[in-house]
């Protein structure tokens, strides 16, 4: 801009006009004089300086050679980082000073094309460095500052993180191992605790009570004042007891209205006391909705290593013990030799039951649930036999009780599942709309039952539809809550639930709705006697109305006249089932009911 517009058209090679001379003169002094270029010639393309800032009047120097000026000539501009003197010229006192040395071609005006020359310009690099480095350092700076707010940011975040999962870890870790209502112990956790204090008691050379509390009056309680009111008498009961017990002493709630109590280092002649104590703290009375209500407990306990060697015959045998405190009305309990008493037969069944369920001596059985308009069989109801290599076939009403009161009830219960869904598997190949019924006890509504029956049902590849649970309603009412809670979580998953036994009086008609349930199960008494009982005949007809109302399927059981079945499709009845269409039979029996169909008439 302050050569190409001056320049009038002679090759510069044959030197300057002088007006041309006199204006890059004007142009280019300021620069020099400021300091901002410290070298500015004009060079024709040969390399001969024909104008030189520092010595404007200078006449044109001989030829030079310089490749910088031919590149630039060629290409348009080229730098390079040098000194003032690198060219040979004198530079006073700015000699050895770093530059940076541009070469820019230089066009004629007449043919912009055509390329004249070359302008050398020589300009510090000092101030460029030094704006070079102080853009590098605000960089720098800004980076700093960036990631340290980043890494705040991020710190913030991840201790925010932390400390949320390990409150949720610590609160899941209790969750698991305590009861979501009292905050007691679970029974996982119980039986870790009996297992550590047998543990330290055998190192120290000690005994341990372990003690199983049982409520009297709970389900008066539960009945007269409502669930909530006997959720918060349970909370009471749990209360009393942490109270009344020595430190170091466990409780815990192992379901429903029983609790476990660990006592490491009581003595046979210190138990008694204990146990009279906690009695009597139970006794107390506590006012419930305006209602003065006490608690009333039958307790049973064993001791180790007197009554007991490991932990599992210790729980059973203070399970025994209970079961002795209230079949006797007595408060207090402690297990005996012969505490068979109250059933002979009752103690070597329960070693020869443990032994059947692993031993292959239990057997399944399968009645069929027909269709009450079409006669087609519909599910089986899956019912335990066993098989004694003694006494023969052993009535389920013989063994079942000793189950349930033993904790024999949980393994038992898991083994008629597992065969029950591999029988059915087996089946559904054939007949995938088929249906099973297991029943499922009180004891068995543990808060581990939901995941271990779904994963046996992906184990052995059946729809969660195909499973029915029949638990009757005395379950729901010995503790209507947990049993509510974790049938919702099957019902969820697809499992259906059958109310078994319906209209003995135990479920009120304002909570039947809001149960997870989708089939109810009229009592096979109120059937059986219908047909010459018009109030029962009314109960069943009333139950069948109400289950429609509910939206839910109406299952008669004890069906065995065709009377009664017929009685019973007037009525509007679903399903049917009972001797009259067949009595339960082993599998292989099973399979020939299933191409049979019942003739309705």
């Amino acid at each position: 801009m302050g050569i190409e517009p001056f320049l009038q058209g002679q090759p510069l090679s044959v030197g300057l006009t002088g007006a041309e001379r006199d204006a890059f003169t004007r142009t280019t002094g300021n620069l020099m004089q400021r300091g901002s270029v410290l070298a500015l010639r004009i060079r024709d393309v040969d390399g001969r300086v024909v104008f030189d800032a520092a010595n404007p009047d200078a006449p044109p120097g001989r030829p030079i050679f310089e490749p910088s000026v031919q590149t630039a000539a060629a290409q348009g501009m080229v730098s390079s980082l040098t000194q003032v003197d690198d060219d040979g010229f004198a530079a006073g006192p700015n000699s050895g000073l770093p530059v940076i040395e541009t070469f820019v071609a230089v066009h004629s005006p007449a043919n912009p094309s055509l390329v004249v020359g070359v302008v050398e310009i020589s300009v510090p690099y000092e101030p460029i460095a030094m704006q070079r480095d102080q853009s590098l350092d605000r960089l720098r700076f800004a980076i700093v500052i960036g990631l340290g707010a980043v890494w705040l940011v991020l710190g913030i975040i991840v201790a925010s993180v932390t400390r949320r999962v390990r409150r949720q870890s610590k609160r899941s870790e209790f969750m698991a191992l305590h009861d979501t209502l009292t905050g007691l112990p679970n029974r996982a956790l119980h039986a870790d605790r009996v297992a550590a204090a047998l543990a330290s008691a055998g190192r120290l050379g000690t005994d341990v009570a372990l003690v199983v509390v049982d409520l009297d009056r709970f389900k008066e309680v539960n009945d007269t004042l409502g669930h909530r009111n006997g959720d918060e008498f349970l909370r009471i009961v749990a209360a009393r007891l942490t109270g009344a017990l020595r430190p170091g002493d466990t409780v815990s709630r192992l379901g429903g209205d029983e609790f476990g109590i660990v006592l490491p280092g009581a003595t046979p002649e210190s138990v008694e006391g204990i146990l009279r104590r906690l009695h009597e703290a139970l006794g107390h009375e506590a006012e419930l909705a305006g209602v003065a209500v006490s608690a009333e407990a039958s307790m049973g306990y064993a001791m180790w290593p007197l009554d007991a060697e490991t932990p599992e015959t210790l729980l059973r045998r203070a399970d025994l013990a209970l079961f002795a405190a209230k079949t006797a009305r007595s408060a207090i309990v402690r297990y005996h030799a012969g505490i068979d008493e109250f059933d002979p037969q009752r103690l070597s069944l329960i070693a020869e039951l443990r032994r059947a369920i692993t031993a292959g001596e239990l057997i399944l059985h399968y009645q069929p649930k027909v269709d009450a308009t079409t006669g087609e069989v519909l599910a089986f109801e899956a019912l335990v036999r066993w098989l004694h290599p003694v006494r023969g076939l052993v009535p389920p009403n013989d063994f079942i009780p000793i189950a349930e009161s033993t904790g024999l009830i949980g393994p038992l219960t898991q083994w008629v599942v597992d065969s029950a869904l591999a029988q059915l598997a087996e089946w559904s190949l054939t007949r995938p709309e088929l249906s099973i019924a297991v029943n499922i006890s009180a004891r068995n509504l543990r808060d581990d039952l939901p995941g271990w029956i779904i994963n046996r049902l992906a184990n052995h590849r059946v729809k969660a539809s195909q499973l029915v649970l029949e638990i009757t309603e005395t379950s729901f009412a010995t503790d209507p809550v947990r049993a509510t809670v974790l049938l919702e979580e099957l019902h969820a998953a697809g499992v259906r639930v059958s109310l078994d036994d319906f209209g003995q009086g135990y479920t009120s008609l304002g909570s039947l709705g809001h149960l997870p349930v989708s089939e109810l199960k009229i009592d096979r008494g109120f059937v059986v006697a219908m047909q010459h009982s018009p109030e029962d005949r009314a109960i069943v007809a009333s139950v069948i109305e109400l289950g429609h109302q509910l939206g839910l399927t109406v299952v008669a059981e004890g069906v065995e006249t065709e009377e009664v079945f017929a009685d019973l499709r007037l009525l509007g009845c679903d399903t049917v089932q009972g001797y009259l269409f067949s009595p339960p039979v082993p599998a292989r029996d099973a399979l020939a009911l299933m191409d049979r169909v019942h003739v309705v008439v």
